[in-house]
């Protein structure tokens, strides 16, 4: 059975985890541990998209 494959370069992939993360930390009353959570992983992606490039 053939493995289903991503189209999105490495770069859109990462936007596209950005944006759902920003989404959802502007969400309302989020508890401060998650938000803290969603802020470095926002973090994370940033430094990796300066990584690659993008």
């Amino acid at each position: 059975m053939p493995v289903p494959t991503d189209p999105r370069t490495p770069q859109q992939r990462i936007e596209d985890q950005l944006i759902a993360a920003r989404r959802k930390l502007a969400g309302p009353s989020l508890p401060r541990s998650e938000r803290a959570r969603l802020a470095d992983r926002i973090h994370a992606l940033t430094e990796q998209a300066k990584r690659l490039g993008a």
